[in-house]
């Protein structure tokens, strides 16, 4: 198949043409570098190989320009991508960016850990639940959190006595801060102690 035309699109895409009918469609920045030019005869073997290459590299550059903005686990990162591009090209693209250390499920899990405990206050069951919506497997997130160290007593009773302090005078507002603090993820084993070690500092 012989290519006699070649036009730029946007998008950083060029459009190769053979008997005036559109034929692939390629990163103008591959094309640029491997020198494509009119008037050389491809076998179908060949276009689908420049094919390959091209999606590999286009998703390659969606991930980064992605990862500038926020850091990804990689299942998110494919479930992006697959909007834009074939299922071989996105798994490579996602495992060559695993290989150079661009995305990395453990650094993630550890970035998110410090954000739903520290800043979210969340307990071990609902970090775990978050993870894993997130792609990041069970051992991968335990393991994680179990270096993080959380002391999920000491984060009730710093909220008993901090953003649910003023809940604690009647038995409704107990009964809604028992609620919440289920739904952040704490045993009501744990919140029952903190709440009866935050009544007899009080009594104190």
């Amino acid at each position: 198949m012989i290519i006699d035309e070649i036009r730029r699109q946007k998008g950083h895409l060029v459009v190769l043409y053979s008997e005036g009918e559109p034929v692939v469609s390629l990163d103008s920045d591959m094309a640029d570098e491997m020198k494509l030019q009119p008037g050389r005869d491809y076998t179908v073997e060949e276009l689908q190989a420049l094919l390959t290459q091209s999606q590999f590299r286009r998703a390659r550059a969606k991930a980064l320009y992605l990862l500038e903005f926020k850091d990804y686990p990689r299942r998110e990162l494919i479930t992006r991508l697959r909007k834009d591009f074939d299922e071989a090209s996105v798994r490579a693209a996602v495992d060559f960016l695993e290989e150079i250390g661009a995305i990395d499920d453990r650094r993630y899990a550890e970035a998110a850990i410090r954000h739903l405990a520290g800043y979210k206050h969340y307990g071990r069951r609902r970090i775990l639940q978050e993870l894993s919506q997130k792609g990041i497997d069970r051992d991968t997130a335990e393991q994680a959190l179990d270096e993080y160290g959380l002391d999920e007593p000491a984060m009730i009773l710093e909220l008993l006595e901090g953003r649910f302090d003023k809940d604690l005078n009647d038995p409704k507002g107990i009964q809604r801060t028992i609620a919440t603090l289920t739904r952040y993820g704490f045993g009501y084993g744990d919140i029952r102690d903190a709440l009866r070690e935050y009544t007899d500092r009080l009594e104190e």
